[in-house]
């Protein structure tokens, strides 16, 4: 796995029996899928043909935004993408994002030590998921001081989202940093598709609830209003953690248990009228770190995450094919309060007067980003769509400070010293602080060119230039070449260069024993050559091929001959793979789809394979309508087994299956609706890698939850 190390400034001195389990997991979904491919096969010959037709346009004309900037079928778009629909979301009984993401081919999620999301993209996983660009009708969410949206928004709510877009690919060509890997685009629903008031109220294991209300309305006078507010609480699993870093210490909570509590409100607002359109989004989150930071069980936090974003848009139609596209926007992110990164009792009696209120920090700041865009759309009548734009974006990074009750350990004093007074602000004091004030100015520039040479044929070709205030410029071109070489087949081949820039952690960091920020670093870049075919070899059954190859340059990471560890660019990696779907749709609800993904990720520079991250993965869905009353939604998912980094004696870390069943109910009475959801059904039991390397401070890994359970209910007034 690429990881960087990241504490947030407080570090301190102190990481195949179920193959066959997945054979007979595979063996009964091919069993599902025939015996449901059979019990259709009559009523399929019997179709008249206009109903296969619309089956077939069902598929072709699903829209894509982010591939282009502008609405484009899947079919015809530069890209090799996924779209997850609504309708979806709801029959596989998603609680949130990630039981979404989970799901599509390429993509993988697992857990770090402190009970965040990382999401892996063709191979590529780093702790904060930074090299994946994730946005909200456009807007970039990765705008803080880490540069990772799914780090704080994996656990979105997808009560309001129309369709979900994943571009799995490069992407800097029209959106700049971040979209390294793998591009995702959340589209929320309008107005006139909510028209009225969605009260759902939801129950499950671990003392989950959950409630949203979702409402739109279109008004006189062409002003639509939407609107989504949705309050979350949980105690979380708690999974046995036997050895922890603190192990074997007279002040260790282990064996103990993880602490996956959380408390969450998210509140979205949609307002547009004419060609003015406003969207605003507040989130805030607090709860416990799983393992800690430290990964040292701990049972005192008070940390909270709070991020909000508004943008402003005008859409301007200025001439026949000429439109335009104005933009302006504010996002505030900021954590603040303290953890305990090591418990009760820590060092007590090993130095004087120790911590028996345990080791407490906080790495306190505030970020706040603004900027403006502007998007020239122009369509040709010969067949070609020109779009010019550019962008500037200002963030500042203030009130940096550190809370705590500890001086931090140095080189020359390897363990934290106690503070007189317990936890107090030692931000002002030299040499204290973990981070500093800092500013950085963007401006961006990008053009592209979609030319349909003839009707079956298609070239899209498009660069961008960033200029950042750090470290200068940077260019990322693309080109594709869509060709439909018969009816009912297509052949995509694409290259693109991407880049993400170093983050303020990584350039600022600073007073850490265990890693430095380095103000000279370069951005990570990336290119991409990828090959798609799609094949429909009839009105419901639809085949996807591709091939992928990935080059990282200047890849950003710490250099363990530092003391501290400095970051450094340095080395790369090198990903190859594939990625094979095969779907079938019969009606609006019975459908089932299979994946497989091959990858090897290695080190460019030592030819290893990178760690953490399997070689193998495959899925399968199955979604039945046994009735207008009840629908049934089947996911399975197989990880292969994950490798060690080098120095890590480990064996690998074991392969699993995990398999989820959703239950649903409607059209009983009036508008309500009740869903039942099993997840990880047959009580599988596996883990995540420990992602400390050689230390070994996990042992036993990353226990993920069991069997568990939801169930809710929505009306529609």
């Amino acid at each position: 796995m690429l990881r960087p190390y990241y504490d947030d400034g407080m570090s301190i001195i102190l990481l195949s029996t179920n193959e066959n389990r997945m054979n007979k997991y595979l063996f009964i979904i091919f069993i599902l899928l025939i015996t449901c491919s059979t019990s259709y096969a009559q009523d399929l010959a019997e179709l008249k043909s206009e109903t296969a037709e619309e089956l077939l346009m069902f598929f072709e004309e699903e829209e894509l935004v982010i591939a282009t900037r502008h609405e484009t079928p899947v079919r015809k778009a530069p890209a090799i993408a996924t779209v997850i629909t609504d309708k979806e979301i709801r029959d596989m009984g998603a609680r949130n994002l990630v039981d979404v993401l989970k799901m599509v081919p390429g993509l993988g999620v697992s857990i770090s030590e402190q009970g965040f999301h990382m999401l892996e993209a063709r191979g590529i996983k780093t702790l904060l998921s930074e090299k994946v660009l994730m946005m909200i009708d456009g807007h970039s969410l990765n705008r803080n001081f880490v540069g990772s949206a799914f780090r704080h928004f994996d656990d979105l709510p997808v009560d309001n989202i129309k369709r979900i877009e994943i571009v799995r690919g490069p992407g800097s060509a029209l959106y700049g940093a971040n979209a390294f890997v793998a591009v995702i685009n959340i589209i929320t629903k309008s107005a006139d598709e909510i028209d009225g008031l969605r009260l759902t109220a939801e129950r499950g294991s671990f003392d989950t609830e959950r409630y949203n209300l979702l409402g739109g309305a279109s008004i006189k006078d062409n002003f639509r209003l939407m609107g989504s507010v949705d309050y979350y609480r949980t105690d979380g699993a708690k999974l046995r953690i036997e050895e922890d870093s603190t192990y074997g210490t007279p002040w260790a909570v282990s064996p103990g248990d993880t602490d996956l509590s959380k408390e969450k409100k998210d509140v979205f607002l949609k307002a547009s009228y004419g060609g003015v359109t406003y969207r605003g989004h507040y989130m805030t989150r607090r709860g416990g770190f799983y393992i800690g930071l430290a990964s040292a069980l701990t049972d005192d936090q008070d940390y909270e995450i709070e991020y909000y974003w508004n943008e402003l848009n005008y859409d301007l139609s200025v001439a026949k094919g000429l439109s335009a596209n104005f933009k302006v926007f504010l996002d505030h992110f900021e954590q603040r309060g303290t953890i305990e990164l090591m418990p009760e009792g820590f060092l007590v009696g090993v130095i004087p007067g120790g911590f028996p209120d345990g080791l407490i920090g906080g790495p306190n700041l505030k970020n706040d980003t603004w900027g403006c865009e502007v998007q020239l759309d122009y369509h040709l009548p010969d067949n070609h769509h020109f779009i010019v734009g550019a962008l500037y974006e200002k963030m500042r990074q203030h009130h940096v400070r550190r809370i705590s009750n500890y001086a931090p350990a140095t080189l020359t004093v390897p363990v934290p010293t106690p503070l007189t007074g317990g936890v107090q602000d030692t931000s002002s004091t030299v040499g204290i602080n973990w981070n500093r004030d800092a500013k950085r100015e963007i401006w961006a520039a990008f053009v592209q060119d979609e030319w349909e040479i003839v009707d079956d044929l298609s070239l899209t070709a498009g660069v961008r230039h960033d200029h950042y205030s750090e470290f200068g410029g940077t260019t990322n071109p693309r080109i594709g070449i869509v060709w439909e070489i018969m009816e009912d087949a297509d052949l995509k081949l694409l290259y693109g260069k991407a880049f993400r820039a170093p983050d303020f952690a990584e350039l600022y960091t600073e007073n850490n024993i265990h890693s430095m920020g380095s103000e000279d670093l370069d951005p990570e870049t990336i290119q991409t050559y990828e090959a798609g075919f799609s094949f429909s070899p009839g009105p419901s059954l639809y085949i996807d091929l591709n091939y992928f190859y990935n080059e990282i340059e200047n890849r950003i990471d710490l250099d363990e001959s530092a003391t501290p560890y400095l970051f450094t660019n340095g080395g790369g990696a090198e990903v190859e793979g594939i990625e094979f779907v095969l779907r079938a749709q019969y009606t609006s609800s019975d459908y089932w789809k299979l994946s497989y993904t091959y990858q090897h990720p290695e080190d460019s520079v030592t030819g290893s394979r990178l760690s953490d991250v399997p070689l193998n993965r495959a899925s399968g869905s199955i979604n039945y309508g046994v009735s207008k009353y009840l629908n049934v939604h089947t996911d399975v998912l197989w990880t292969g087994e994950r490798s060690r980094p080098d120095g890590d004696t480990r064996g690998p870390v074991a392969s699993y299956t995990t398999v989820d069943l959703a239950l649903t109910l409607k059209n009983f009475y009036e508008t309500l609706e009740i869903q039942g959801t099993v997840y990880n059904l047959l009580d599988e039991d596996y883990e995540d890698p420990d992602t400390s390397g050689a230390s070994q401070l996990i042992p036993g890994d990353y226990p993920r939850e069991g069997i568990s359970w939801m169930i809710n209910a929505s009306y529609k007034f």
